[in-house]
């Protein structure tokens, strides 16, 4: 009996401190008070942050380049060449900028064509192999002329000069497609051509144009000769790579002046008149 007591006391003792210590809990958390401090009303701002996102602006471009392959360069690959390429083209850009960097789609078309003589292959020794002399647009048939039309994309960064002008580089990709064709004569060179000296050795005189020329057509395959021009078998497209430097000037709000060069596949020079439409 005393054990059953003394369990009943302690068991109420324990309830009892039980709910004291829960009434202290319930006084000691107040109720939240329904005015914030000015910490709290500092921290609860919801108003939005000011962005600090350079605006995306879009414009138009035409541009003009003069794509030059000096004969030099062109020794790279042959062991002779007539002479180097001078060709204009004409394009436009169309161009998104966020601040600093502008991301063009272009679409251009200019000639390639090369100058008019003889090429002597790599590896080759005149008068021992044969020539091409290679035929320009005037005694092509048909005038046919050499080109490509290209779309590309570039990417190009600016550092501000001062706000009229900056610098400007980048680069891109793209493809070429090609447009006309490109002929030759295949030439047995006669006696006294060089490499260094391969006029008028291998200069076919039998076609009528060209009759002050020493050496004669020959068919590669099958050494007759030639009444037509042979057409060399290009590819229809090839890659476009791009690697621009220049100047950008802004004369007036919104225009733009480009003046660059670099290396469009080919080495260029060129300019361009651009306007932003917002």
């Amino acid at each position: 009996m005393r054990l059953a007591m003394t369990l009943f006391v302690l068991t109420l003792g324990a309830n009892s401190w039980a709910g004291a210590a829960l009434d202290e809990d319930k006084k000691a958390t107040p109720p939240p008070s329904s005015d914030a401090t000015p910490a709290a009303a500092a921290t609860s701002d919801t108003s939005p942050a000011t962005s600090t996102e350079e605006p995306i602006s879009y414009g138009i471009d035409l541009r003009l380049r003069n794509v030059r392959v000096p004969k030099g360069m062109l020794e790279w690959f042959v062991n002779h060449a007539a002479d180097g390429a001078s060709n204009f083209g004409y394009g436009i850009d169309f161009i998104r900028r966020r601040g600093n960097l502008e991301i063009s789609l272009g679409l251009e078309f200019e000639h390639i064509n090369i100058g008019e003589g003889v090429y002597i292959e790599k590896n080759k020794t005149v008068p021992l192999d044969p020539a091409d002399y290679i035929i320009g647009p005037d005694h092509a048939p048909n005038g046919d002329n050499l080109g490509w039309f290209t779309i590309d994309f570039t990417f190009i960064n600016h550092v501000p000069i001062n706000k009229y002008v900056a610098f400007r580089y980048g680069g891109g990709a793209g493809l070429g497609i090609l447009t006309g064709n490109l002929y030759r004569w295949d030439v047995a060179c006669g006696a006294g051509a060089t490499n260094d000296n391969p006029t008028p050795g291998c200069v076919p005189g039998d076609v009528s144009y060209l009759s002050n020329g020493t050496g004669h057509t020959s068919d590669d395959s099958n050494g007759g000769k030639e009444t037509v021009p042979v057409k060399y078998d290009l590819p229809p497209v090839f890659p476009v790579i791009n690697a621009i430097i220049g100047v950008q000037i802004k004369p007036f709000d919104k225009a733009i002046i480009n003046i660059e060069g670099g290396i469009r596949t080919l080495p260029f020079i060129g300019m361009s008149f651009g306007y932003f439409l917002d």
